[in-house]
């Protein structure tokens, strides 16, 4: 029987860009599962003093398209949790032949984001593996700075989230990132066991 007061927290991972083409996971299929969903906290990739003023204009397309109308005609609370605006394109190197692999990886990915199609399949464990070889492969070719960078960023973001959890016990918390933060934040989270479930966001 599980405990109605511990609070539950799952990870939705979105698609950049690609929720703005015909794919059955599009914008408007996001901002319903919000909806739907109806989490009492929204932790989102947006800075803090974007989010408190206003400005959207650096964040993310499903940021701007889904996830804040989601949360302008709810009651659900979103919460900004990165330090930065840098998401993970930005760390790529800007030219060169490492940039043309990274392109050719980035290629594949998008590839596999429009075979997969929906959010129950993006955020499975076939495409899981399949995203976090393509991201890890991708990686290797950062310099150790842009790679370093990330860590730290991904690190500053967990400790947003518990911060959130721990000052929202028995809340149910729902954290939307792109698919390429999951494999570094779920192995961060979960070791954070003991103050919440980590759960499918089909069972939030």
């Amino acid at each position: 029987m599980s405990d109605s007061s511990r609070t539950r927290l799952a990870l939705l991972g979105t698609m950049s860009d690609l929720h703005n083409k015909p794919v059955s996971y599009d914008l408007r299929n996001l901002q319903k599962i919000v909806t739907d969903l109806a989490p009492d906290l929204l932790c989102a990739e947006i800075t803090k003093e974007a989010w408190e003023g206003g400005n959207l204009t650096l964040a993310s397309l499903e940021l701007r398209g889904a996830l804040a109308p989601a949360v302008a005609m709810t009651d659900i609370v979103l919460v900004p949790v990165v330090p930065s605006t840098e998401q993970f394109a930005d760390f790529a190197p800007l030219g060169g032949w490492r940039q043309r692999i990274i392109q050719t990886f980035d290629r594949l990915l998008r590839w596999g984001q429009r075979r997969a199609d929906n959010a129950e399949t993006i955020n499975g464990v076939w495409f899981g593996l399949f995203c976090h070889s393509i991201c890890e492969l991708t990686e290797m070719f950062w310099s150790k700075q842009d790679l370093a960078a990330w860590e730290s960023q991904n690190q500053v973001l967990v400790e947003n989230i518990v911060r959130t959890v721990w000052n929202n016990k028995g809340s149910r918390v729902l954290v939307a990132v792109q698919c390429q933060r999951l494999h570094r934040l779920i192995p961060l989270l979960q070791k954070q066991f003991s103050l919440f479930d980590l759960v499918g966001y089909q069972n939030l």
